[in-house]
């Protein structure tokens, strides 16, 4: 492509700022992204899709230009929407901003509508920033898009608008999927509602799941377990138990599992719940010290730690364990 040589002299006296700007942004925005277990992507303008933006029409001088760099934070779903443009409000100097819905589109329209944040690096107080180009002055992008969404983009960008085609077939088949894309959104975000509408088939592992999530629950309720204990993922850990319920041929005999650790736990009393073990580990110790598990032990590996042998020294007799050495 060919572009003027005034372009190519404004862009080169741009990049040695920018790229300071780039990690600034990043170093911020990956830290969130790391911590909240968001998928994050950045991207420098080149010149020719720069000198192609210029040629829309749309600009009226250079200082308009919003995104030689522009970054993406992609979220599990739009619910986490608020929280994201929350933070990059507090961390940058945000210029401008366009929310999902805020641009008018037709109903029968589906395009790309991300939220999108144009700011600038917050300028220190008391800070003089001097003459010529300066980092504060530069403005990026910062996008914020669903999976869903993100996915859409990735897959039909280059295909549709990325290309030396222009066929009315292929952006409608790009619309079309876009409005798959924006329905799944819509169904995630009421998740929980639209479940209520699913007819339900009986599933005996489901079901003796289920049991178990719910014991445990009563038992928190009931104060019966203490509030510590609990799991983090209380399904995983439904998972984990019936896993070796299965593992030894006892899943026939969930509830009678789950009389028994609630009997053990009772016996002992709540305020003697050992707090320096899982529950999954204590609900394995009663299964153990009740002959439910025996050898051979199938092929579940066992989390035996010193903590849980300190508690239940007949548990060395187990063999298969996890190696914490290896």
């Amino acid at each position: 492509m060919i572009y003027p040589g005034i372009l190519s002299r404004r862009f080169e006296e741009y990049q040695s700022p920018l790229k300071f700007v780039a990690e600034h942004v990043k170093s911020t925005l990956l830290n969130y992204c790391e911590e909240k277990g968001y998928a994050f992507m950045s991207r420098f303008k080149s010149i020719e899709s720069l000198a192609e933006k210029i040629e829309t029409g749309r600009l009226r001088k250079w200082s308009e230009i919003n995104d030689l760099f522009a970054c993406t934070i992609i979220i599990p779903t739009l619910s986490y929407e608020p929280d994201t443009i929350s933070f990059c409000t507090n961390q940058f100097e945000v210029i401008d901003s366009r929310k999902r819905g805020e641009t008018p589109k037709a109903p029968e329209t589906f395009r790309y509508d991300s939220t999108r944040i144009w700011a600038k690096i917050k300028i220190p107080e008391g800070l003089d920033t001097g003459v010529g180009i300066s980092i504060y002055d530069i403005l990026f992008e910062v996008q914020i898009r669903s999976a869903f969404e993100h996915a859409w983009v990735v897959s039909t960008h280059p295909l549709t608008y990325k290309t030396n085609s222009v066929d009315w077939r292929r952006l409608r088949l790009s619309a079309q999927i876009k409005a798959v894309v924006e329905q799944l959104d819509t169904t995630i975000l009421g998740f929980d509602d639209a479940a209520l509408n699913i007819f339900s088939s009986s599933w005996r592992h489901i079901d003796r799941k289920q049991l178990i999530t719910n014991k445990i629950l009563g038992l928190l309720e009931n104060n019966i377990l203490p509030p510590e204990s609990l799991p983090k993922d209380l399904s995983r850990f439904s998972d984990n138990l019936y896993s070796i319920l299965r593992d030894i041929h006892f899943e026939h005999n969930v509830k009678t599992v789950l009389d028994l650790i609630e009997y053990e736990i009772n016996t002992s009393g709540v305020d003697l719940f050992p707090k320096s073990i899982s529950l999954l580990q204590y609900c394995i110790a009663v299964l153990f010290s009740n002959n439910i598990i025996k050898a051979p032990f199938g092929n579940y590996i066992f989390h035996i730690t010193s903590e849980l042998l300190d508690l239940y020294p007949y548990l060395a007799a187990v063999e298969t364990f996890f190696d914490y050495s290896n």
